[in-house]
């Protein structure tokens, strides 16, 4: 049960807030100064937070690459090397 807490505690997280915590961890961590089950249990919470923080940035890209299509719908992109091979 304590890690469907703790999926559903990570996933009421924003980006940042990931973000941050998993900065902390990496900073005591590379600190050295915990003990090995607590490095453990930190590492495990690290790469929960570091799967959560990176489907957030692909949903960011998925929708931000929806956004262009739809807005550039109707129009032609160009290259600017070949419009200017033109002049």
């Amino acid at each position: 049960m304590a890690k469907k807490n703790e999926a559903e505690e990570i996933e009421n997280l924003t980006f940042e807030q990931a973000l941050r915590e998993l900065q902390v961890i990496v900073e005591k961590l590379e600190a050295g100064e915990v003990s090995l089950d607590e490095a453990i249990e930190m590492y495990e919470r690290g790469v929960k937070l570091s799967k959560y923080c990176m489907d957030k940035l692909l949903q960011a890209e998925l929708r931000i690459k929806k956004i262009v299509k739809d807005e550039l719908r109707g129009f032609t992109l160009i290259d600017f090397d070949d419009l200017n091979n033109k002049f």
